[in-house]
């Protein structure tokens, strides 16, 4: 992490100071939060293999595939019915469809809760901050704290159909994940994507364009 120290401030704070001690606030300027390049194993595991990168930030290694295996799932493997009677998981409690892509819909994914219960199972607690703001998001990852967030490769095609609750569900496709894992010194976003293991620099209006595709969904490391 890069600092940012006011010499102004700790100037007058030390012509003030009477007891030998001065401290300065100082705000984070930029940061490269240390993290493995990971790339998903199967076609729709993005979630796992964010997740395998997000805890290795804190010093938890567990591999991408036993993070699969121990993530909930929800409804069938494939949709049952067509149209209005259309019966399928439910991101939102666990993993809908096949990780590994196939059958009549390819699979889908998960969203954030399962994920965080699933991180909770390796003894890692982290925040939902799903729908905070871009500022604070930012804010987080500059003082050092990654986040995983929900994004969104295309703007479709969405799908809707019933989750076996009754529960109307209704997803974008393009659905994805990435890990922020800093900002550089000129305020854009040091990405790690799982897609194909790749190391990406996003603008700050880019992060939030395919956020917002998701619905701001996201889990980070406690502060």
């Amino acid at each position: 992490m890069v600092y940012r120290l006011d010499r102004g401030v700790a100037l007058r704070a030390v012509v003030a100071d009477d007891d030998g001690v001065v401290t300065v606030a100082a705000r984070p300027l930029s940061s490269m939060i240390r993290t493995p390049l990971v790339a998903q194993a199967l076609r729709n595991n993005c979630e796992s293999a964010a997740l395998e990168i997000l805890l290795a930030t804190v010093g938890v290694r567990v591999p991408q595939l036993q993070i699969q295996d121990a993530l909930p799932t929800s409804g069938e493997l494939d949709p049952v019915g067509e149209g209005a009677t259309r019966v399928w998981g439910d991101p939102e409690l666990g993993y809908v469809g096949r990780a590994d892509g196939g059958g009549v819909a390819g699979g889908f994914g998960v969203y954030q809760r399962p994920v965080a219960a699933t991180a909770a199972r390796f003894g890692v607690a982290l925040e939902d901050v799903s729908g905070r703001s871009p500022t604070e998001i930012v804010r987080r990852v500059r003082a050092g704290r990654a986040v995983m967030i929900w994004i969104g490769l295309s703007d479709g095609p969405y799908a809707e159909w019933r989750s076996p609750l009754g529960r109307r569900v209704r997803v974008n496709f393009g659905e994805h994940t990435v890990v922020l894992a800093g900002v550089t010194a000129d305020g854009r976003l040091r990405v790690v994507n799982p897609l194909e293991g790749t190391r990406e620099v996003w603008s700050v209006p880019e992060f939030e364009k395919r956020w917002r595709l998701l619905d701001r969904r996201a889990l980070g490391v406690p502060l």
